[in-house]
């Protein structure tokens, strides 16, 4: 039995090693060697969570494993990682802190226009890569961005092969299908809008799901999420599966959700709300039969820790003084007079919902992220409105599982039902595959194609004056000061 807790371990140490590398390398030793052994003591305690019988998934299904090891590949390559094909705008981001994460010391420091300042962002997907990439420069990095990206989907695919539970190859091969075209279906929507408001209507090309220039909200596809914020996707999606197959397990939700802070603070901040909203439910439900152990217990409290201390990290950045002109503060948005534009958007995730109804109408999770979705837009925050965008990630992966878990469900109970799901998820990612048929174009495999205007930081400060506070503390604080190594 001890063999099948192993796929639990890889788990918890692809999303935890580089939280334990971050804590010894960029930490200062007083909060970053306890948040280190934390981290240690977390993976150990809770890698024997529920058994998972791989050794006879690689027996008998190999040939499926093998077309879903390709299909991931093609995936991750037409993405841009490892820069064979077209790298989307974002690129040009990723390229730049992944080139200083090889060429500077940790934790990376920048001078700027008489400022000293040190990267404070969700950066855990570099670490690896960029520790690679110290050794081996920076095409092994970018090959190494690569391979760990393939295999946290790889992860993720297996999560939920085993939270669906039949013993069928070519779930395998739906999974990772109904991963990649999974979408709102925003791309037909913004077609109708584009008629009735052809003013703030906006092509959705290669820039991802913006269908109006003045409403700034946007729910994103996973063709979309891989291409631009690959970092913030994946272990994200990842920990929602994990946290969807331990739904009743309290004592391992907070070691779940502390490691997502590194990797995207608002994607932490969407799933907390729903483990938040889920908890509440839960003991308004159980009542007494729900005992307070099941949830305070040292599991939590330490992930609790190693939350207060990566916030803290985060919040160097989000804290420090910032021009009146950084698109960087908390707002709302001017719902009333993009009333059609509100009501497309809305719709576009809400149809998903009317479909899985069916057979889901019980699904009390499925409501939660409704609520999230539904009063997301009403805010934001960042230049982009990050906030929206990736706080809703949790939610949509809860409704993107579902659809791939009925489709499997009912493919012989109810076959109408889970043809209508397969239908939804070609009508809705037919539009974001666009993106992928355009980068399939444009490439050079027997060479690297990167987007990268900018070979430093310094460089790319200057190209946008929103990015200079975006992923730098510049102030000296002596919460900086406290948190991050000098």
């Amino acid at each position: 039995m001890k063999n099948e807790n192993h796929l639990n371990l890889i788990y918890l140490l692809y999303l935890y090693l580089p939280i334990l590398i971050f804590a010894v390398s960029w930490l200062n030793p007083i909060v970053g060697l306890p948040a280190a052994i934390i981290s240690v003591y977390l993976i150990w305690r809770c890698s024997s969570w529920k058994k998972n019988g791989i050794s006879s998934l690689f027996k008998r299904h190999w040939p499926f494993l093998i077309v879903t090891l390709c299909i991931v590949i093609s995936w991750a390559l037409l993405s841009g990682l490892g820069g064979y094909f077209q790298q989307s705008y974002d690129w040009q981001k990723h390229n730049v802190l992944l080139n200083d994460f090889i060429n500077r010391s940790w934790p990376v420091h920048y001078q700027f226009k008489g400022k000293y300042g040190v990267v404070s962002y969700y950066i855990g997907e570099y670490i690896i890569p960029g520790l690679i990439g110290k050794l081996g420069g920076f095409n092994l990095a970018q090959i190494s961005l690569l391979l760990w990206i393939v295999l946290g989907i790889c992860l993720l695919i297996l999560s939920l092969y085993h939270w669906i539970g039949e013993d069928k190859g070519w779930i395998l091969i739906l999974i990772v299908l109904g991963l990649i075209f999974f979408s709102p279906f925003i791309y037909p929507l913004s077609g109708i809008y584009g008629n009735w408001v052809p003013w703030d209507a906006m092509q959705m090309r290669d820039m991802g799901e913006w269908f109006s220039r003045e409403l700034g909200i946007q729910y994103t596809s996973n063709i979309s999420l891989l291409r631009f914020v690959f970092p913030q996707f994946i272990p994200t999606a990842l920990s929602v599966s994990l946290w969807m197959r331990n739904r009743y397990c309290y004592q391992v939700w907070g070691v779940i959700l502390a490691p997502i802070i590194l990797y995207s603070t608002f994607a932490f901040l969407g799933l907390a709300c729903l483990m938040l909203m889920t908890l509440i439910f839960d003991l308004i439900k159980r009542g007494q039969s729900l005992s307070w152990r099941e949830v305070i217990n040292p599991e939590n409290i330490l992930s609790i820790i190693l939350m207060v201390v990566l916030l803290l990290y985060i919040a160097c950045n989000i804290l420090q003084p910032k021009p009146l002109n950084e698109a960087m503060h908390f707002g709302f948005t001017d719902v009333w007079h993009h009333k059609l534009g509100f009501i497309i958007f809305q719709g576009a995730w809400i149809i998903w919902l009317l479909l899985l109804l069916k057979h889901e109408r019980k699904n009390e999770l499925l409501y939660f992220a409704s609520v999230l979705l539904f009063f997301l837009p009403f805010f934001k925050f960042g230049a982009a409105n990050d906030l929206v965008m990736r706080v809703s990630i949790p939610a949509l992966m809860i409704i993107n599982f579902y659809v791939i878990k009925d489709i499997v469900s009912y493919l012989k109970k109810d076959t109408y039902y889970a043809l209508i799901l397969v239908g939804g998820l070609i009508i809705a990612g037919a539009g974001p595959l666009w993106q992928l048929r355009n980068a399939a174009g444009n490439h050079n495999i027997h060479s690297h194609i990167y987007n990268m205007p900018f070979k430093t930081g310094n460089q790319f400060f200057k190209s946008d004056k929103h990015v200079v506070y975006q992923y730098v503390d510049w102030d000296n604080s002596k919460l900086r000061r406290l948190i991050i190594r000098n």
